[in-house]
């Protein structure tokens, strides 16, 4: 053995050796975010009840675009539909799926997209769409004495059944006098109309929504 070399050498070295791999494994590991997902669809938006929104979710790490990871959309709140419960990233990073809101208007929809850890929320307000449907308020046959005013009523509604404000309903008669030949839906999505005819007879009104819906009421009067 060496002259230099002594146990106390050893020893230091052995220590510095043993210190040197306990530093190094106590450094703490990179714990960033696994990913960051953004949804292309703005946030507190609104849309037409029932209506399918593309939703397209990008899922990034550091900015990079991550392939093949795992996309879960859940709805939170509202009655809506997905096209898939999750769904994997292409190779941009982008995760698709098809979201149908619920039928009811003023309902907010929420849509929860989770990869990893890193999440993101959509909040879409379901609005009534535009109408598709004239459903009869009044009654659809009358039977009045001669020179009596009568109103007719519609409601205009969407494809769900939601009321539709604003809607313009045009009106027309076999007969007799209208006291207009539009009118707009209120609040409720009711549009009005009073028919009057001085003659006996048997006459139709008919509440027409161009290219959509119509709707007829008989009227006879003696």
């Amino acid at each position: 053995m060496p002259r230099w070399f002594s146990p106390i050498v050893a020893l230091i070295a052995l220590t510095s050796c043993l210190g040197h791999s306990a530093t190094e494994t106590a450094q703490p590991l990179d714990t960033g975010p696994y990913s960051t997902v953004s949804a292309e669809l703005k946030d507190s938006s609104s849309a037409p009840a029932a209506s399918i929104l593309l939703v397209r979710a990008h899922v990034t790490h550091d900015g990079t675009p991550i392939a093949g990871a795992n996309v879960k959309f859940t709805v939170a709140a509202g009655h809506g539909l997905l096209s898939a419960d999750s769904t994997a990233t292409d190779t941009l990073g982008v995760a698709t799926v098809l979201w149908t809101l619920g039928d009811t208007a003023t309902e907010v929809n929420t849509l929860a997209i989770v990869s990893g850890d890193g999440a993101d929320t959509l909040h879409v307000r379901a609005v009534a769409g535009s109408p598709s449907y004239l459903v009869p308020v009044s009654a659809t046959t009358n039977d009045v004495p001669a020179g009596t005013p009568i109103v007719v009523q519609v409601r205009a509604t969407d494809r769900p059944g939601n009321p539709v404000a604003g809607a313009n309903v045009f009106w027309v008669s076999s007969g007799g006098t209208l006291s207009a030949t539009s009118s707009l839906t209120d609040s409720t999505g009711i549009a009005r109309v009073t028919f009057t005819s001085n003659q006996a007879g048997s006459f139709t009104v008919s509440a027409v929504i161009p290219e959509t819906a119509t709707r007829d009421f008989q009227i006879t009067v003696h």
